[in-house]
């Protein structure tokens, strides 16, 4: 009974990663149409965001920033956003390619076939890999920003209307990678009971 619930929760979370990995393929299509689009007419588009985020120090500016934005600097720093974005959601596909890759025993009643623990250690260092892409690639998102704007120009102008601050530091990454390195290790002592089951029959 439980093998059967487990093997149609199975199917249907493979159906839902499968699905949400044609959104990724859409996702990643649209930022490679974007980039060339960005290159091409970025200094004709007009930013509307009426403040300046710097990583932990967040500027309001009072109106507008459009007279205090450089158009080549905005365009580079579309184009890097995209990018970035582009990346993420490639490493985001192949984490849930991986994942179903683990489901697939699953699928027919065998959570411990020989392979899933080495695909869990795979996932982990995926987790892993991708977080510090994430997080290295905002924080290359936000040098581009910060090249975008003339600060001089902001800092000796009554153009900040307020000051605030992000704290904003993710683990999260890190935590599901080791959660997944200890799945790996329990799904590797459940193999070895497997295959001592199957010599046994």
């Amino acid at each position: 009974m439980e093998t059967t619930k487990m093997m149609k929760t199975a199917s249907a979370v493979d159906v839902f990663l499968k699905i949400l990995q044609g959104f990724m393929i859409a996702g990643f299509a649209v930022c490679l149409i974007f980039i060339p689009l960005v290159a091409i007419l970025g200094e004709k588009m007009v930013a509307s965001a009426s403040s300046l985020d710097l990583g932990a120090l967040r500027i309001e500016l009072a109106g507008g920033n459009a007279e205090y934005l450089s158009e080549s600097g905005f365009k580079l720093n579309m184009i890097g956003m995209l990018g970035v974005v582009a990346v993420i959601v490639a490493i985001g596909w192949y984490f849930l390619r991986v994942l179903r890759q683990i489901l697939a025993p699953m699928k027919q009643g065998r959570p411990f076939e020989s392979g899933v623990s080495d695909k869990i250690k795979k996932l982990g260092w995926v987790a892993l890999i991708g977080g510090f892409v994430t997080a290295f690639g905002g924080s290359v998102a936000s040098i581009l920003e910060l090249k975008c704007y003339d600060l001089n120009a902001i800092f000796t102008s009554p153009a900040i209307s307020g000051i605030g601050f992000n704290y904003s530091f993710g683990l999260g990454f890190a935590i599901l990678a080791l959660v997944l390195f200890f799945l790996s290790f329990i799904f590797r002592s459940g193999e070895a009971l497997q295959r001592e089951s199957d010599e046994t029959l």
